[in-house]
Parts: C-alpha cells; sequence; structure tokens
C-alpha cells in the first residue's frame, strides 16, 4: 500500500476489514498495516460520517 492514502482508499480497506471476520491486529498484521495508521484513518472515516455498505456473500 503506498504512504499516502485517500478517504476513498481507506474506505476500501475499511470494507474489507469488516468483510474479512478479522480482529484489527490480524487484519492489519495481513496487510501490512500499522495498526495506528488504522485506528486514526477509522477515526477520520467515523468523523466524516462515511457510511460504508459491506457485501455479505
Amino acid at each position: 500500500m503506498s504512504h499516502q492514502w485517500t478517504m476513498e482508499d481507506f474506505e476500501s480497506i475499511y470494507s474489507r476489514f469488516k468483510s474479512s471476520g478479522l480482529s484489527v491486529m490480524d487484519f492489519c498484521s495481513n496487510e501490512c498495516i500499522r495498526p495506528k495508521r488504522f485506528y486514526e484513518w477509522r477515526s477520520k472515516l467515523l468523523r466524516k460520517g462515511g457510511f460504508i455498505p459491506v457485501k455479505v456473500n
């Protein structure tokens, strides 16, 4: 993953996280993302009031 994320990038990441069923720590480990960065972006997303539809298979 590049060093600069956009909100659109994180929305995609967060959608994958939600559908993964993994804990934040496991998901971040699998995606090579620092958990601190994930939590920072999740906070930004929630402040934005972002709703991310999750497709359930």
